[in-house]
């Protein structure tokens, strides 16, 4: 069913069947002139289909990227965002490829035979490259930020402690406060120690065991604010399809930019060089953050800058 609302469209994107397990549909959000140029906005695993502004006028998940104003401004391209499919009961994880199969039906959805551009950052990045590699035809160029070929093994033995964290927290009837110190631990990998150093100080004065030393804190309200937008079943199938991600990227042969940081601990900077290298038609550029892989969302007008004149070239 389409939804018009002040600023975008919003449609229900029914799944292919064979990805029943994973709800029977989702929604997309399509904002922009209907003549403008398709560009596909993807985040990390939180991310959803708010990615300009939401109902209430408020900025999307990716400001400064994508917005009034930005480098990808609605009143010059036409931007779709999507949420992602997820088991939820949290016992089945999607591959990037069957998230790149949603991808698609949101595209027949919005009569659209491909988009102009994905610009996927992490999780959604990695779905683009799924696309451009089982569907080359339903997509002109790629941008691929903090997003590899396969995951690290280090990031996904992390995302693992992760996941054991949250099943016992459900077991125990506990799931959301698992889930809140699983985020936390996602954060220690998604920022810098640099970061961490400037910010807060170390270590605690208190005899209690469980006392939060203030970098602690920082980390429980990360994790409490998770809470209101993840749920601890679909942060397990997420979570685990981040680890069932694999695609040969010699057999992408889209435009390419990759971007990543040279500080970022979950898609180290040699990863994103390897996938640079195999792509038949890539160009890279590697920052140095103090935000490491969060530098997609803390630093958005600065990815940007290289991101314009990629999706300008013909």
């Amino acid at each position: 069913m389409l939804t018009r609302t002040a600023s975008a469209i919003e449609h229900e994107v029914v799944l292919p069947p064979a990805l029943g397990d994973f709800g029977g549909q989702v929604r997309l959000r399509l904002c922009g002139p209907a003549s403008a140029p398709l560009i596909v906005a993807l985040g990390g695993i939180s991310a959803d289909r708010f990615v300009s502004d939401r109902d209430d006028g408020a900025p999307g998940w990716w400001p400064g990227l994508v917005g009034a104003g930005s480098v990808i401004d609605p009143a010059r391209y036409r931007v779709l965002g999507l949420d992602f499919a997820a088991d939820p009961t949290g016992r089945r994880a999607p591959s990037t490829g069957e998230q790149a199969e949603v991808l698609v039906a949101a595209l027949d959805a919005i009569g659209a035979d491909h988009a102009d551009a994905i610009v996927g950052a992490s999780y959604g990045g990695m779905i683009a490259l799924a696309l451009a590699a089982r569907r080359p035809e339903r997509v002109r160029k790629l941008v691929l930020v903090s997003a590899p070929a396969a995951p690290h093994p280090n990031s996904s033995a992390v995302r693992e402690i992760q996941r054991r964290t949250v099943a016992l927290g459900l077991a125990g009837g506990m799931g959301e406060e698992a889930l809140s110190i699983a985020r936390g631990l996602a954060m220690l990998t998604y920022r810098t120690p640099k970061e961490f150093a400037e910010r807060f100080e170390g270590g605690s004065a208190e005899a209690d065991t469980l006392a939060t030393s203030d970098a602690g804190q920082y980390l429980r309200a990360r994790g409490d604010a998770y809470r209101r937008v993840m749920t601890p079943e679909r942060f397990l199938s997420l979570s685990a399809s981040i680890d069932r991600h694999s695609v040969d990227p010699a057999h992408v042969s889209h435009p390419a930019l990759v971007i990543g940081a040279l500080t970022d601990q979950l898609v180290p900077a040699g990863q994103l060089r390897a996938l640079a290298e195999a792509l038949p038609n890539a160009r890279l550029h590697l920052l140095d953050s103090l935000y490491g892989h969060d530098m997609f969302l803390k630093e958005a007008p600065r990815i940007g800058a290289l991101i314009q004149p990629f999706l300008e070239l013909p």
